[in-house]
């Protein structure tokens, strides 16, 4: 999968991130405004573009499946005790699954 990061930005904004702590401080915040604003308007060039690239890999898989897909990608970014509570989520969602399968 793809973050939006990742088809947002390019070389030329990880750059001027890049070169951030080395200007005046008085032009750093002129800078990073000016690089937000740039990833703002590719987000935005994004979305409005038919058929935009931020799709979840396995698009075939079922919606019933998009919960533990969505809890799985946001638990690589979490402290261990956040993961700990997306991991009994988790099992939570599986057990409810398998007792939904098994009595209907």
């Amino acid at each position: 999968m793809e973050s939006i990061d990742t088809l947002i930005q390019d070389r030329h904004l990880q750059m001027l991130k890049a070169a951030l702590p080395y200007l005046e401080t008085s032009r750093q915040r002129t800078m990073a405004m000016m690089v937000k604003f740039m990833e703002l308007q590719r987000t935005m060039a994004l979305f409005e573009a038919p058929g935009n690239n931020l799709r979840m890999c396995s698009e075939d898989e079922t919606q019933e499946d998009a919960p533990l897909q969505m809890l799985n990608a946001i638990r690589e970014y979490c402290t261990e005790k956040e993961q700990e509570m997306i991991d009994n989520m988790m099992t939570f969602v599986q057990m409810f699954s398998t007792y939904g399968t098994l009595f209907t």
